[in-house]
This record gives C-alpha cells, structure tokens and sequence, in this order.
C-alpha cells in the first residue's frame, strides 16, 4: 500500500454519513416490492431520491478536501506550494478536479448498480441495500488527506470505488 494511501487511511472520517437508514427513500415506494413491479416511474423517482442524496451528502467538504489534496499532490512541488494550491482548489474548483468530483458520485448511483430493473426480481430493499453500500464507499474517500503525503505518488486510481457485496448481491438475486 502506497504512502499516500496509508496516509489517507490514517485520516478517515469516523462517522458514516450514509448509515442505511434509507431516511432517502421516497415514503411511496414499497421496500418489499421487486424491483420488475414497482414500474419504471417508481424506480426513476427512487434513483432520483439516491441521487439527490448522494449529492447533498457527499459533496461534503472532506471529499471536495480530498480531491483537491490529490489534484495539489500531483501538481505540485513541495509541502508548501501542496497547502497552498489545496486552498486555492478549495476557494475554486478547477475543471479537472469537479470532473473527477463528478466521477466519484457517479459510482455511487442507481447505474452503478449494473442491473436491468424490468428483468430484476429483487426486492426494492436489495437495491437500496446496493445503494447504501455505493455511499458507504464513498464516505471511505471522505478522507482529509495532506500535504504532509507529499512526496510519495498518488495513485492514478485513488477515487475509484470497489464494488460492495450488496450490488453483487443484488445482481444475482436479479
């Protein structure tokens, strides 16, 4: 395991901001229900719900934090020029960080999931038990790294999600 992974791991937020508590889930929506007979409708409005959810909860500032740490490691020369280029990332996001931003809530999404819900006999409950996991994920990115990493090469993957039990889970019972 690299430095800078050691180092963000050392520095992860204790809390877990997604909890499974589903306090996301539109009241309308049946847990119980499978997923093939809620209808299209039904299952846009609770992808919507994650979505929203997943953008309020995770766009955090320990998650902005970290990708702009990575971003200032990577183009930066010293600890120094690393803290300051991490405020001015913080102050206004450069394209390519937001982008990436952007990239780490997508794997925290109804697509991520890679299921075909009108072929999908799982209980709603299975998806929402997916999703959980996919935000869990995220909040393990929900990391306050430092400058005090640098030196040492940031992966080119860092942001990148594995795939949690649940959506495989998920997929079977499909």
């Amino acid at each position: 395991m690299s430095s800078f992974r050691v180092a963000l791991l050392v520095m992860v937020v204790g809390c877990n901001s997604s909890g499974g508590s589903h306090d996301w889930v539109p009241p309308d929506i049946d847990e119980q229900q499978t997923l093939d007979r809620i209808g299209s409708a039904a299952y846009g409005k609770l992808c919507d719900a994650f979505a929203d959810y997943v953008h309020d909860q995770y766009r955090s500032n320990y998650l902005v934090k970290a990708a702009c740490t990575a971003h200032a490691l990577e183009t930066t020369m010293d600890a120094v020029a690393c803290g300051d280029a991490v405020n001015m990332c913080l102050d206004t996001l450069p394209p390519v960080v937001d982008q990436q931003l952007n990239q780490i809530l997508a794997q925290a999404s109804c697509p991520a999931a890679n299921i075909d819900p009108t072929l999908c006999s799982a209980p709603v409950s299975a998806l929402t038990a997916c999703l959980d996991a996919l935000g869990e994920k995220v909040d393990e990115l929900e990391l306050s790294a430092t400058c005090a990493a640098f030196g040492s090469p940031v992966p080119q993957d860092w942001w990148i999600i594995d795939e949690p039990a649940e959506c495989a889970a998920l997929r079977s019972g499909c």
